[in-house]
């Protein structure tokens, strides 16, 4: 390996895990999960192309982290805009309508595709951009742009549904 293999190597494993650290992962499992991506990706060499091996890395990083969480039963965090902002210390009410507002977003969210799902989180609660989240997914920036506006129509549309039906 010589040592542009090698910042190549380290300039994308800070990446991941400042990823994972922005997307709730703590510290010390984001640390866990970049090293078990890292080792795969070395398992595995031969079988990934090398035009797609960032992609194939933020997808196994990425599936890692779903993972961890499902095993600690965590909730992915998804941010709810609420046109107040919430004290240090939230009244009940304001708590109680914080809850329900994940509730409901978490609950149509769960209707969609997966793929539509990811779309959304990533741009919505993770901010990323139309390139690094094609990047991150493997997908060309037009192909994103489409399918994002898809899931935004198809999010609505079952927003609409289930708030009707409440």
């Amino acid at each position: 390996m010589n040592s542009q293999d090698s910042e190549w190597i380290k300039k994308h494993m800070n990446i991941i895990y400042l990823y994972l650290v922005k997307n709730g992962a703590n510290s010390e499992d984001a640390k866990d999960i970049v090293q078990e991506t890292f080792y795969k990706a070395l398992l595995y060499a031969d079988s990934i192309a090398s035009n797609n091996l960032t992609a194939w890395l933020f997808k196994v990083a990425i599936n890692a982290y779903y993972d961890l969480c499902r095993k600690q039963n965590k909730l992915v965090k998804l941010s709810c805009d609420l046109d107040y902002q919430i004290s240090q210390n939230p009244l009940p009410e304001e708590e109680l309508i914080l809850k329900e507002c994940h509730q409901e977003i978490q609950q149509v969210l769960n209707q969609l595709s997966p793929t539509y799902k990811e779309l959304l989180v990533m741009k919505y609660e993770k901010e990323m951009s139309y390139l690094n989240i094609g990047n991150s997914l493997g997908m060309k920036i037009e192909k994103v742009k489409t399918y994002l506006s898809r899931a935004k129509k198809q999010f609505f549309k079952n927003y609409r549904r289930y708030t009707d039906n409440e």
